[in-house]
């Protein structure tokens, strides 16, 4: 076999990229793992820029239809779904006495002890990072916490729509 045939059959079986257009953003299909496909753009959540996957079913092909309507239902209720992730996320992690322990770095990127904050407090300093959006209605939402500091333990919050 020439080298040439080699690269020509690799060719073949090269993912061709699906774009999904909507009003809250644009997806872009990737392959994922063996042999899935995940379609990833980015949304405008409350004035910050978001990454977002949408995975679709195995019935649906390749696309993600049920996925990107979920999306829909949580971007037009932004401001409630951002309320209560947020509140989700500092009943997670505080303690029996409301108060959430973070690690973090100063502005010289050194590690800093760590410092205990309430739950308001929490609340405050965190925005979106992604979500991860599944047909089955289970959204995995990443929180980044600012100013130099994060959780001890990072963990996604997962929800079921």
């Amino acid at each position: 076999m020439s080298i040439f045939s080699l690269f020509k059959s690799r060719s073949k079986t090269k993912h061709k990229s699906i774009v999904i257009e909507s009003k809250y953003g644009i997806f872009t299909s990737h392959k994922f793992g063996k042999n899935g496909v995940v379609f990833d753009g980015k949304i405008n959540w409350l004035d910050d820029i978001v990454d977002v996957s949408l995975h679709p079913s195995s019935t649906e092909s390749l696309m993600a239809d049920k996925s990107l309507e979920i999306l829909c239902k949580i971007a037009e209720n932004a401001t409630e779904w951002d309320k209560k992730l947020r509140q989700y996320g500092a009943d997670e992690f505080s303690d029996d006495n409301g108060m959430i322990e973070i690690w973090g770095n100063d502005e010289n990127n050194n590690d800093s002890l760590p410092q205990t904050i309430t739950k308001d407090e929490f609340i405050s300093r965190i925005s979106l990072g992604f979500m991860w959006i599944y047909p089955d209605g289970k959204v995995y939402f990443d929180y980044n916490s600012v100013s130099y500091t994060h959780l001890r333990a990072q963990r996604h919050l997962r929800i079921s729509y």
